[in-house]
């Protein structure tokens, strides 16, 4: 498969023993063999296959069965349950959503407080304003952490809708059609999981997560990280996958090629998942003034992730 049709190509090292032999003089003078088997690392190359209008039409097809299969078995819609929840008063108790109030505008009276103390407007000694900062950090961190509570909660109600489902079985379409490995010897990627259906793909996938192959399960592992951040419509050049390698599944001298070759810092992955998270809540707002449309798999951009 040529380069073109592939998204990104990465490699796993897999440890191999091997024979080496090495040549030494013994007492007299005589050079003599010695053979002894050593283990060694040999990298095994993967890719991320580059999907054609056939493909995506297959990924929009079955996001819409599985999405149908969710809803005959007694699963909500995003749309149903906002609206439930919006005639039972909200998500949250009036209690809560006055705490939820309360934090933001603590958070916010507290950043206007952080911008006063680096200004130094009171001319207060270095010591002192460095100490006032760090308490003030503190306590944002605090309110941060208690109003990430109150998204986590919002998130989780809509784990067990429709959607969701028929989104991360779809994920799993897309990495079961997309890993890509090239055998010993050959010149050729080939389907990780065989050329079957989806079944059929999804029992190899569960052979390979079983196996004691170390080097395939860090290769799977990775297939599913970067598949779910493209599918998310984060990834989408080869650039983008190699930052997100470099920091996810850091090599000991990649920092330094990286900063060598004068590249571009990579995205922190907190960063980039602080996008994800957000866009999804972003959906599950809309979700309370209009239907739901099956999302994940629209067009070319298969535009939003599974966590």
């Amino acid at each position: 498969m040529s380069t073109n049709k592939l998204l990104y190509k990465f490699s796993v090292n897999k440890e191999k023993e091997v024979q080496e032999t090495t040549k030494t003089k013994n007492e007299k003078g005589e050079e003599i063999s010695i053979t002894k088997t050593v283990k060694k690392n040999f990298p095994i190359e993967f890719a991320i296959k580059k999907p054609n209008r056939k493909l995506y039409e297959e990924g929009e097809l079955f996001f819409s069965v599985a999405l149908s299969e969710g809803i005959k078995a007694g699963l909500l819609t995003r749309h149903l349950l906002a609206k439930r929840y919006d005639n039972d008063g909200g998500f949250m108790s009036e209690t809560d959503k006055q705490r939820y109030a309360d934090l933001y505008r603590a958070l916010f009276e507290k950043e206007t407080e952080l911008q006063k103390a680096q200004l130094n407007l009171q001319k207060i000694g270095e010591t002192e304003k460095t100490k006032n900062i760090g308490d003030l950090i503190v306590e944002m961190s605090e309110l941060r952490r208690e109003l990430q509570e109150f998204e986590n909660f919002r998130s989780s109600i809509f784990d067990q809708t429709a959607e969701n489902r028929a989104k991360n079985k779809t994920l799993m379409w897309w990495v079961l059609n997309l890993a890509l490995k090239k055998e010993d010897g050959s010149e050729n990627f080939k389907s990780l999981f065989g050329e079957g259906n989806y079944e059929s793909k999804l029992d190899e996938y569960d052979k390979a997560e079983e196996s004691e192959d170390l080097s395939l399960q860090e290769g799977i592992k990775k297939f599913a990280y970067f598949i779910s951040f493209w599918y998310s419509g984060q990834l989408n050049k080869e650039e983008d996958f190699r930052k997100l390698e470099d920091v996810t599944f850091p090599v000991e001298g990649a920092e330094k090629a990286e900063a060598k070759e004068g590249n571009v810092e990579a995205p922190k992955v907190a960063e980039i998942k602080a996008e994800e998270t957000k866009a999804e809540e972003t959906k599950a707002e809309e979700t309370k003034t209009e239907e739901i449309k099956p999302e994940g798999v629209e067009s070319k951009a298969l535009v939003e992730a599974s966590a």
